[in-house]
């Protein structure tokens, strides 16, 4: 395929509709490079390198490309027009020197572009599945008999084992006893459970035990605040909290979190919960 006038002059026709008010630049860069250095060339030059320069995109392009070569395929056009966009707008994140170091090696350039076009196109690989033996029919007993729902829940009820809450979430205290014991006001716990900053299990219908752990000399750990909002759920965070965790080298959450690695661990946090 073959193009009626060179792409620099195409360019330099069409420059304003794609450079957002920097009319010219792109073709000043590569056309001007045979033009002497006046000083007011100098001076435009300079002014040109600080401004931010914006690349044309492929849709901005094809109109000037089928414009310039209306007897060319429409396909081959695309294919070139997507190439001219992708170098420009890599062109456009270079600095000036840089823009000029590729202009003055150019002889390279093309001859850089060539072998990778005469690369040998490498054939997709194809995952084969090869079975080591014939595949075993079966066929399971089914779902059973159908229960009520009354029937199921005495059923789930006789399985489940009553757990006291220090069982899994370690020593609890309540907002009497971390006033007596950790020197937490009663005002302080609420204001900052309703912040999200402390960890409050819910016991029974109505009071909360709140985990001991959690606290530093007086008060909660830092970083738990983001922790428990990332998760959401404060006795899934808890949870979380106390195991260890494989991306913290097996370590538990919460002991990273005294040792002062919040980001990390809000990191993984949100690694762990994302889309949940």
């Amino acid at each position: 395929m073959s193009f009626d006038r060179p792409a620099a002059d195409a360019l330099r026709t069409h420059g304003t509709n794609w450079t957002n008010g920097t009319s010219g630049i792109i073709y000043n860069d590569v056309i001007e490079e045979d033009r002497p250095m006046t000083a007011a060339n100098a001076r435009r030059s300079m002014s040109r390198g600080s401004a931010k320069m914006a690349s044309p995109a492929a849709a901005d392009l094809i109109g000037m490309f089928v414009q310039r070569n209306p007897k060319s395929n429409r396909g081959e056009l695309s294919e070139v027009v997507k190439l001219v966009a992708e170098f420009s707008a890599t062109a456009a994140k270079l600095s000036p020197s840089a823009r000029k170091r590729l202009i003055a090696r150019k002889a390279q350039f093309k001859k850089f572009i060539a072998e990778i076009a005469a690369e040998p196109e490498t054939a997709p690989q194809v995952l084969k599945l090869v079975a080591k033996g014939p595949a075993e029919v079966s066929q399971g007993a089914g779902l059973g008999q159908v229960l009520s729902a009354e029937e199921g829940k005495a059923r789930i009820a006789s399985y489940a084992t009553p757990t006291k809450v220090e069982d899994w979430a370690g020593l609890v205290a309540g907002p009497t006893e971390l006033e007596r014991d950790f020197g937490v006001a009663r005002s302080t716990l609420h204001n900052w459970q309703k912040q999200g900053a402390v960890i409050g299990l819910l016991v029974g219908v109505r009071k909360h035990a709140f985990p001991t752990e959690q606290f530093v000399d007086g008060r909660p750990v830092s970083g738990l605040a983001q922790v428990v909002k990332t998760i959401g759920e404060p006795r899934t965070a808890w949870l979380w909290l106390r195991e260890p965790n494989p991306e913290l080298g097996g370590v538990a959450p919460l002991a990273r979190l005294k040792a002062g690695a919040t980001d990390k661990v809000v990191e993984v946090a949100r690694s762990n919960f994302a889309g949940a």
